[in-house]
């Protein structure tokens, strides 16, 4: 397996963004293309796992790849859609938790701390699910159950940035950071 292969599709992923805000609204094309970088979402850990090609390089390039994705959807989605002014707002305070954990995780390590924990992967695959669920729900539903999810990851990221001894991009969560915590995820009994 080429060792790029990883790194091409998630590379792919910031060239299908550029393509989402083309497509002029939540339409076939949004949707296809949307599809799309699901799926090399998937695909680029996937493979990067199976064949042994993790790399910090493949997990930079893997957290810009999904946040170009997401500011893709939200510049085509936002005007398109009849927002209320809470939905704007609580987007608004997601990003800025997220950028100030951002600011503090490359303070305290020196370089970019996107983290891959179980609330994130979560909010990825509600993220990946909304513009689907927004065609047949409640948009204000839909919105709350993301974003109550997101705003959860988010913060726990900035807890994790404050509190870690040092960056792990494949963090589980907060309880992570306990040692003895870690063991029982391992399924070990012994204590510390």
């Amino acid at each position: 397996m080429n060792p790029q292969v990883p790194n091409a599709l998630s590379i792919s992923r910031i060239a299908g963004a550029f393509a989402l805000v083309l497509t002029g609204g939540l339409n076939e094309w949004f949707l296809a293309i949307f599809t799309l970088c699901a799926v090399t979402d998937f695909l680029d850990g996937y493979i990067a796992r199976k064949h042994g090609l993790c790399s910090e390089e493949g997990e930079v390039i893997d957290s810009i790849a999904d946040f170009a994705v997401v500011l893709a959807m939200l510049l085509v989605l936002i005007p398109s859609l009849p927002w209320d002014p809470w939905m704007i707002q609580l987007i608004a305070l997601i990003a800025a938790v997220r950028g100030i954990s951002l600011c503090v995780g490359a303070m305290r390590f020196g370089r970019m701390a996107l983290l891959h924990t179980f609330l994130n992967k979560a909010a990825g695959f509600l993220l990946r699910l909304s513009p689907f669920f927004i065609m047949f729900c409640d948009l204000g539903a839909v919105v709350a159950v993301v974003c109550a999810v997101s705003l959860a990851g988010a913060v726990e990221d900035l807890a994790i940035n404050l509190r870690a001894d040092s960056l792990d991009r494949n963090v589980r969560s907060f309880l992570d950071l306990n040692p003895r915590n870690r063991m029982k995820y391992r399924g070990a009994d012994e204590r510390p």
